[in-house]
């Protein structure tokens, strides 16, 4: 029986042509949305050939290279606790707001690398005001963005959580040692009747006109556990603001995102994960909903200390996320990053680290902490996102660190640089082939941000459109050919690609698909 589509209250909508959308901005290789897949189909001689399949190549992300030490905790006011919060440029010159173990304080640069304390004069530390402490911090932060849409006076804000023990009948505040004696009265009698204790929490904000001097809003905005980790942001084109969360085991409403059926994936997860959630209401925030954990890819003891968001720079359509991540056997946080094309669904290219840990000796042996504020890019035009560093294992017992860790350093501030689009790569070892995904054409030329290994190289060569499976075996644009092309070797950040000396490729119409052909090399962006 044939169908009559003219029979149908609505008419069939045909498949749309399958080309990728281009804004002509750098296309990092970071997911595989750029990845063709292949084909298996008939071949001109009328045998079943592979055709267009990424072979030999697999995605390798890219260890972060880390700065000199840009601060080390050696003040009285800092003690042995130094963490960054927020860098930014301010008419030629660079700045830090960073945490302390009393308070926040400010550093100044000329070149992002060289760090100094300015006397501010403000702050009165142990008789004298000889210091770079701020008088009125936003401690207890732990992500800083600039809202747009925000007054003069309101231009910043920070966002942080505290968590405290409380008495679950009157919900009073009590501290940590009544909190212990109730908890260990209650653990060693089972007919424990007395009064208990258990963990109530706050989302707090500051506001500011110049990240120097904050002001702590009242209200919370959130009545429910929060242990810090959030980055936040406003988002223009939803125009609402939003967060990454590490999230504590509360259950969020319906509304951010719905599944099926009644259960929640939140609602048993018992490691240290990251939520998300959004509003228009600064001042009042939802429950986020868990988006982000460590999965069955991973090794069973990991949790994540919460989320470094940022939008992938020249990109409104991607979004990276480094990501410090606590193993509990070893003790230790180091960092992962991970990509998203719409800031709920995040995948990860590799589940290993992009900030390892340092050696012993160097300061970040044990920790190695991104913090939540995003990247920066330096003047010599590195990517870089701050990271604090410490040398004891996350839960050292402090009086007897000096004994059990006799390499001890005070904490310090680094840089983890990357240079641009260098996240990621798509990497053969010996040869690899792939075809890109056929996308719109914005320029009149194709450039590669690649490295190559001695002997290493890359070849490419262009089609109108990928085939269609019913005809798989199809020829390169006349004159853009692998023969035709001139063999890319050496590293570069920005290279034109030429097929004998030319490198116009308006000829090949208004879509392109892309064959590469590699030898021990690794392609990171194209641009076309």
């Amino acid at each position: 029986m044939t169908h009559d589509p003219k029979q149908t209250e609505q008419p069939f909508e045909p498949r749309p042509a399958r080309i990728r959308p281009n804004a002509g901005a750098w296309n990092p290789l970071v997911d595989m949305i750029d990845v063709f897949p292949g084909h298996r189909g008939e071949s001109r001689d009328g045998t079943l050939g592979l055709f267009d399949a990424p072979v030999g190549i697999r995605f390798e992300i890219e260890e972060a290279t880390k700065s000199e030490i840009l601060l080390e905790a050696q003040t009285e006011w800092e003690e042995d606790s130094i963490a960054p919060l927020y860098v930014w440029e301010e008419d030629g010159r660079y700045y830090m707001l960073y945490d302390v173990a009393g308070g926040q304080c400010l550093a100044a640069s000329d070149d992002a690398m060289h760090w100094t304390r300015p006397e501010l004069n403000l702050v009165e530390f142990n008789g004298s005001t000889r210091n770079n402490i701020l008088p009125h911090p936003c401690k207890g932060t732990t992500g800083i963005f600039e809202d747009p849409s925000a007054p003069p006076q309101e231009r910043f804000k920070a966002m942080g959580g505290r968590m405290f023990w409380a008495d679950p009948d009157s919900g009073d505040e009590i501290d940590g040692e009544e909190a212990a004696r109730r908890l260990k009265a209650e653990q060693d009698d089972l007919d424990y009747t007395g009064p208990r204790a258990e963990i109530h929490g706050v989302m707090s904000a500051w506001t500011s006109p110049d990240r120097r001097d904050w002001t702590p809003i009242e209200r919370p905005l959130a009545r429910r556990p929060v242990n810090g980790g959030i980055s936040a942001g406003w988002d223009p084109h939803h125009q609402r603001y939003f967060c990454y969360i590490q999230l504590m085991g509360y259950t969020a409403p319906d509304g951010i995102i719905d599944g099926v059926g009644k259960s929640r994936h939140e609602d048993g997860m018992q490691i240290r994960t990251i939520g998300f959630s959004h509003t228009t209401d600064f001042n009042n925030w939802p429950p986020p909903r868990l988006i982000v954990h460590p999965d069955s890819e991973d090794p069973p003891d990991i949790s994540w200390y919460g989320a470094c968001y940022f939008p992938y720079p020249g990109r409104d359509d991607l979004h990276g996320m480094m990501i410090p991540v606590f193993h509990q056997i070893a003790d230790t946080i180091d960092g992962q990053i991970a990509f998203s094309r719409d800031g709920l669904f995040w995948t990860r290219p590799e589940r290993r680290a992009n900030l390892p840990l340092g050696k012993v000796g160097e300061g970040d042996e044990c920790i190695a902490h991104y913090w939540r504020s995003g990247i920066f890019e330096l003047p010599d035009g590195s990517w870089a996102c701050p990271y604090t560093g410490n040398s004891v294992l996350h839960d050292a017992i402090r009086t007897t660190r000096d004994e059990d860790f006799p390499h001890r350093r005070r904490h310090q501030i680094r840089w983890a640089m990357w240079r641009p689009h260098r996240f990621c790569g798509l990497r053969a070892e010996g040869e690899g082939r792939m075809t890109m995904q056929t996308i719109f054409r914005v320029h009149d030329e194709l450039r590669l941000n690649y490295r190559c290994d001695p002997g290493g190289w890359i070849e490419i060569e262009l089609l109108d459109k990928i085939p269609r499976l019913a005809l798989p075996d199809a020829d390169p644009v006349p004159g853009f050919s692998f023969a035709d092309c001139d063999r890319i070797m050496g590293d570069s950040e920005d290279h034109l690609v030429t097929w004998k000396g030319k490198s116009d490729i308006a000829a090949v119409g208004e879509s392109v698909g892309i064959r590469v052909r590699m030898f021990d090399a690794k392609l990171f962006a194209y641009r076309v």
